[in-house]
């Protein structure tokens, strides 16, 4: 291994130059581009610019020389697109002047007498078009350039390699000519070290210096740190078109294929306090299905770690196998793992999005690995997946509901896959007290929940509700308002029985307990004016001048039916009796709808 500063020419004595095909693809952004010009523009400053890691590679006979990019390939594409960048701006004169210089760096034949100009840098599929575009062709002494119009149609959702041309092409045009004269020759001067350049011969443990390098803080994904491991094993111990075969069948084609996937896999949600990409998820997913990972035991951190142990030992078949069985999970993660917006439409009888909002909506994260494992198992079985779905639903309503602790969900996520029968137990722990007990106090955010999916179930079983679908963007109201003591103070106060509470501090406590109960909540199509909130019963539902009420808003069936129809039959007064009513209506729904 040797390593010296370099400048950027060092180029100009390689052949083809190859990122290996299952490095991640091109990330770096606007900011990173916008560091390296603003550094490099300095010119009276010296610049370094960071570590390149190569190896060379063991000529194959007939073949030019060629070296693989262990690390560095942001860098290496980003100051490649910089020069063809200048070199686009200027004049034709001076392109012609410049193109022999530059295509030492760009370009590379196979033979020295070849007229091909093939592009130095072969990137990985997902990204190798893209750069070709960019580095263009060699024709009449000129280096071709991109046409303005595909320029201007490059836009902040293209792909990361053109917009870094399109950043530097418009960034430099506001330069002057002398400028990107002066910044075109300070690149291709072989004094500007700008780079630490690692050599590697074919005998030395890239993974290792690799590993080495990403933690004195390269910023690699864990699935990328994943992925790297295990074609760097399979590499170990397959041929490389076998490994390619592999990767193309089994990776590629499940991570990598389009710009589309490649952001599915790339997308964050929100896992409890935490914010982690899908692939992510799905990974220690696996890890928990398979033993690698133990939430009890191990931290997020540790998870590239502990499959990099796993694979490390890995047999041949063994390799095969634990990457075919990470694409089956793969592809059935994306087909089943639902992407909630604000735009998205809930059915009650899509048993797996009702599933996954609720879960989403509580944050909770702990049973996808069980979820997934389900899924694989009961594929061609969708009886049986339904029955274990809806216990685990069961089972994670009634805990919300009771206000049970999640801190051993961990635990029970391991103990389900291990045997299913015990989630059904689990599921009917709670009885109907506690859950008519859970829903006499219930926080905002469950209350919304759990009245959508009450709404979602009373259409679904009536068959005149012609709408079954609907949005998750409701406005919950408490009917008796939170501050109900300016308006509210004339409405007197019953118990449970029926009967009136005559003296005061027992009448406060009362109210204030029922105010939060789900009996006194409903949810509308929009807030209520601020005004209105606390205002008595019957203004609430009419609204007051240009103020629209209740009445207004009252788009679901548990508003109208609960609320509205009583109100127009004369039931014209909210209090303690009318949240107790509510109460026991709404409690049996919740007990048919998650006690089946």
């Amino acid at each position: 291994m040797q390593a010296k500063a370099k400048a950027i020419t060092f180029l100009g004595d390689e052949g083809a130059v190859q990122i290996p095909f299952f490095q991640r693809a091109y990330v770096w952004d606007r900011v990173n581009w916008e560091d390296m010009l603003t550094d490099l523009l300095e010119f009276n400053k010296s610049h370094f610019l960071g570590s390149l890691i190569l190896k060379q590679l063991s000529p194959k006979s007939g073949e030019p020389k060629a070296v693989l990019v262990i690390d560095g390939q942001q860098r290496l594409t980003t100051l490649s697109i910089l020069l063809k960048a200048i070199y686009d701006l200027f004049n034709h004169e001076m392109q012609k002047d410049t193109c022999n210089e530059l295509l030492k760096y760009l370009f590379y034949k196979k033979h020295a007498t070849d007229k091909t100009q093939l592009v130095k840098i072969n990137h990985s599929r997902v990204d190798s078009s893209y750069f070709t575009k960019i580095i263009g062709d060699v024709k009449e002494g000129i280096i071709l350039s991109l046409a303005p119009n595909d320029i201007e149609q490059i836009n902040d959702k293209s792909n990361k390699i053109l917009q870094c041309y399109k950043y530097f092409y418009d960034s430099l045009s506001s330069e002057s000519e002398e400028t990107r004269i002066q910044l075109f020759n300070h690149l291709l001067s072989s004094g500007n070290k700008i780079i630490v350049l690692i050599d590697l011969s074919e005998h030395d443990n890239e993974q290792s210096i690799f590993d080495t390098i990403n933690s004195a803080g390269v910023r690699l994904s864990g699935t990328d740190i994943v992925k790297n491991a295990l074609f760097q094993r399979a590499m170990e111990l397959m041929g490389q078109d076998e490994v390619i075969r592999l990767y193309e069948e089994c990776w590629e084609k499940v991570f990598a294929s389009s710009d589309d996937v490649l952001n599915f896999w790339n997308t964050q949600k929100s896992t409890g306090r935490l914010m982690r990409d899908n692939s992510e998820i799905l990974l220690q997913s696996i890890a928990v299905i398979k033993g690698i990972y133990d939430p009890d035991k191990h931290t997020l951190a540790e998870l590239p770690d502990l499959f990099k142990n796993k694979i490390v030992v890995t047999t041949k078949d063994e390799i095969i196998e634990l990457v075919s069985e990470i694409k089956e999970y793969a592809e059935i993660y994306k087909e089943n793992i639902p992407a909630f917006d604000r735009s998205t439409l809930y059915s009650f009888e899509d048993y797996l999005q009702r599933l996954f909002h609720i879960l989403d909506t509580c944050g909770i994260s702990t049973f996808h690995p069980y979820i997934i494992y389900l899924l694989k198992k009961y594929e061609n079985n969708e009886s049986d997946l339904i029955i274990n779905l809806k216990y685990l639903e069961q089972f994670v309503i009634k805990r919300l509901i009771t206000k049970q602790e999640t801190k051993s969900y961990n635990k029970l996520c391991k103990d389900f896959i291990k045997n299913e029968t015990i989630v059904q137990s689990k599921s009917q722990e709670v009885t109907d007290d506690q859950i008519k007990a859970g829903i006499e106090s219930i926080s905002n955010k469950n209350a919304t929940l759990l009245l959508f999916w009450i709404e979602l179930h009373r259409r679904n079983i009536d068959s005149k509700q012609a709408v079954k679908e609907l949005k998750y963007n409701y406005s919950l109201e408490h009917l008796m308002p939170q501050k109900w003591e300016e308006f509210w103070s004339d409405v007197p106060v019953f118990d449970e029985n029926g009967a009136e509470v005559s003296g005061q501090e027992k009448a406060k406590l009362i109210r204030y307990e029922k105010i939060y109960s789900l009996g006194n909540m409903t949810l509308l199509n929009s807030r209520l004016n601020t005004s209105l909130r606390n205002y008595i019963f019957e203004r609430k539902i009419e609204g007051e001048g240009r103020k629209k009420g209740i009445r207004h808003y009252s788009e679901l069936w548990i508003t109208k039916h609960d609320i509205l129809s009583k109100y127009d039959n004369g039931e014209t007064v909210w209090n303690e009796v009318s949240i107790f009513e509510r109460e026991k209506t709404l409690c049996a729904e919740l007990i048919e709808i998650w006690n089946n």
